[in-house]
């Protein structure tokens, strides 16, 4: 009789092989029993009396021998089902003829479908269908009825302790006569642990020569079948904190003060008791020895009526099962999505004197832990604290480039929750494309995973693990307002110092010098308009008179523009100055004014290829093409272009620049404009620039003994601070390695 299991293989970096293989025994051919009887013949010939004339004369025919014969189907997805059947379907083609190469040609050239879709592969005379579920349907099951030998062999009772013993990662062992009940349990365990997911050893089915793994002193998820569980008690291989489950006789072996200590939050235990229960085993297991789940501390809802029975999957249709699993998948994450609602309120800034942090240390455990039940209080101290819950952390804050649909999916799910809230349904309205159409927005979650400032503090700490020599700096250059730079070289100098202490505390626990991560530099250009009105420095308005003047030469002057370029050019060669790699450093740009006018101009026209009349520049970085974050702040540059006089490429400038985002897909740079509300040469841009990506209006007091400018660059909550935390991002996204 044919017999057909399921294996999974993990590899060293974590990656799985999925498969399938049927076993069976063939008879062997005479000559090949004569054969292997001749190479015997001395051991069976060994005490035996020499044969006489007459038996010389008799040639029995030798005894039937049979060997076995199996096919085995890998694959990257666990098609389990899809597997499972054409193992089957190749048993019959091979009972019938030689499988050749042509008959298997359908199989061997088949490619997995995308996600959502359905492919037929032919075999012989049967069409064998593989169909992979929509991107939306999470976690990914594709074992069929398989999926429910775990329920068909446990209570609910024994499930959920299972399940939960898992959470809290403890050291589990499967036991079954059966490998394929083996492999089935495990997958559909690991799935059920989504939107986390098992972190330690796993296998399935365990050889022989891995005995030894059962004594590592680590969580595990591993299946043994009877005769390496007869090996094992004859070594004594199994640790007395190991979590047995036998799967015949629905027991569960292990420490009755673990099994107390599993105690889950009510209200969510009752419903996923009630959704599970009509799929699983009823009663309790028939074995002698102790069952954990006798130790449970929670009793089942008293209005449960578990109808299920083992047999009721086998009389369900295909779809029906389909139907059933998606129920199952639900529950359990009903019950995730109902423990981390709102988990953003939780993300909090460690203690400074933590000089490496660990994801953990963002997450308010002590608040999570006072929205339940002290009762189940040691449970969840176990979740919060396994490498499941870490890794869970740790996708939201930092979250790759290319995005995650399971981070998206689970976070898209809280969304949903909330909204269906009667408390936040008529106030809260949260967007679900992922959920809603199955096509993963291009920019990830809609939403926000945690607070910027979390996000912020823990990457800088993540990066400050890294050797001082391998962090990145970035260019920021100061391109003030007309006659700024000469004339208030000590309110500039202040600016720059309370903008290097603001990005310091933005890169808590990071061991570089800030003076090393940002390299300031002031653009020292002259302002014609300052010098015009150097002996009228008792007029009224005199700073918006000197921009004005500014503009107007810029406007008509081509000798002024080029003057002003040459300037900037000498600035960026400066910062690169004495280091080769500095020229391609990313580029901030901090634009004041007249000041904000050339520098789009030349940006414009640099990454429009027009360069200036001059030689072309010699770096990345004199060429524009690292420009990262780019901040105007009072800028008059819509007068400019309703003189005409303004480079057409200033309304396509992109911020960052292509090659900057190719190299740093994560990067959050962007165009930042900000004008005060009592300045009349400053402008709100996001309506005439498509990549201002924000206009921010200052309120601050305007002092009289000083020009609006200098109250602007004064501005900390306003202006400082923001600038100086969208320099921080720079920065961390330009360090951050995934």
């Amino acid at each position: 009789m044919p017999v057909v299991t399921s294996f999974v293989l993990t590899a060293a970096d974590r990656s799985r092989m999925y498969g399938a293989c049927i076993v069976w025994y063939e008879p062997l051919p005479p000559a090949v029993v004569q054969a292997y009887l001749d190479e015997q013949g001395g051991l069976v010939q060994a005490g035996v009396d020499e044969p006489g004339p007459e038996s010389a004369l008799a040639e029995p025919a030798p005894p039937p021998l049979h060997a076995p014969e199996a096919i085995c189907l890998l694959s990257r997805q666990p098609l389990f089902e899809f597997l499972n059947t054409c193992c089957r379907q190749l048993f019959r083609m091979r009972l019938s003829d030689v499988l050749s190469e042509q008959a298997l040609l359908p199989l061997l050239s088949a490619t997995v479908p995308p996600p959502g879709a359905c492919r037929d592969v032919q075999l012989g005379n049967v069409s064998v269908a593989v169909r992979m579920p929509p991107p939306n349907d999470l976690p990914r099951t594709m074992a069929g009825r398989g999926f429910f030998l775990l329920f068909q062999h446990l209570d609910v009772s024994s499930v959920i302790i299972l399940w939960a013993l898992l959470l809290a990662e403890q050291k589990v062992v499967l036991q079954a006569k059966q490998t394929h009940v083996l492999t089935m349990a495990a997958e559909t365990l690991s799935a059920l642990l989504f939107p986390f997911s098992w972190q330690h050893v796993y296998i399935p089915i365990l050889p022989a020569n891995l005995l030894d793994i059962l004594q590592a002193p680590v969580p595990y998820l591993i299946g043994i079948d009877e005769q390496m569980l007869q090996m094992a008690e004859r070594q004594g291989m199994l640790p007395d904190d190991v979590v047995q489950v036998d799967l015949d006789s629905a027991a569960i072996v292990c420490d009755p003060d673990l099994a107390a200590s599993i105690r889950l939050p009510q209200k969510q235990y009752n419903k996923l008791y009630k959704a599970i229960a009509p799929y699983c085993r009823p009663g309790g297991g028939s074995g002698q020895a102790f069952n954990a789940a006798w130790a449970f501390p929670m009793a089942p809802p008293p209005d449960v009526e578990a109808d299920g029975s083992p047999g009721s999957i086998a009389d369900m249709s295909d779809a029906e099962v389909a139907s059933a699993g998606r129920k199952v998948k639900a529950a359990f994450l009903r019950f995730f999505v109902s423990l981390t609602v709102r988990y953003q309120e939780l993300m909090i800034l460690p203690p400074a004197r933590l000089k490496q942090p660990a994801a953990v240390d963002f997450f308010d455990e002590r608040r999570w832990l006072a929205r339940f039940s002290a009762g189940c209080g040691g449970w969840l101290r176990m979740l919060v604290r396994s490498q499941a819950f870490t890794e869970w952390l740790e996708q939201r804050l930092a979250p790759p480039s290319v995005p995650d649909a399971e981070t998206v999916f689970f976070n898209e799910q809280i969304d949903a929750k909330l909204m269906r809230s009667a408390k936040t349904k008529l106030f809260a309205k949260q967007d679900t494309p992922f959920l809603s159409t199955g096509a993963l927005p291009p920019g990830g979650y809609v939403g926000q995973l945690v607070p910027p400032h979390v996000r912020t503090v823990y990457n800088a700490s993540m990066i400050a693990a890294r050797p001082a020599q391998a962090q990145q700096p970035v260019a920021l250059l100061l391109v003030l307002g007309s006659g700024l730079a000469q004339t208030e070289q000590a309110e500039v100098a202040d600016f720059e110092a309370r903008l290097r202490l603001e990005f310091a505390r933005h890169l808590l626990w990071s061991r570089v010098d800030v003076a090393a991560a940002l390299r300031v530099h002031v653009c020292d250009w002259q302002s014609a308009g300052a010098d015009q009105h150097r002996l009228y420095s008792g007029l009224e308005q005199l700073p918006i008179r000197q921009a004005m003047l500014d503009l107007t030469l810029y406007a008509a002057g081509v000798e002024y523009r080029g003057q002003l370029d040459a300037a900037l050019r000498r600035s960026l060669r400066g910062i690169a100055t004495g280091d080769e790699a500095a020229g391609e450093l990313p580029l901030c740009v901090v634009a004041q004014g007249f000041g904000g006018v050339f520098v789009l101009d030349y940006l414009a026209r640099a990454q429009g290829e027009l360069p200036p009349a001059e030689a072309p520049p010699a770096t990345p970085l004199e060429r524009g093409e690292t420009l990262t974050y780019l901040c105007t702040l009072s800028s008059p540059v819509p007068l400019l272009a309703a003189s005409g006089a303004e480079a057409p490429a200033v309304s396509q400038l992109r911020v960052p620049t292509r090659g900057m985002v190719q190299r740093h897909p994560q990067v959050r740079g962007g165009w930042a404009n900000f004008h005060h509300k009592g300045d009349p040469l400053g402008f709100p841009l996001q309506g005439c620039y498509p990549a201002v990506a924000q206009d921010n209006l200052l309120t601050g007091r305007h002092r009289r003994d000083q020009p609006l400018a200098l109250t602007s660059l004064n501005d900390v909550s306003g202006f400082v601070r923001p600038l100086a935390q969208a320099l921080s991002y720079v920065w961390q996204d330009i360090n951050w390695r995934e």
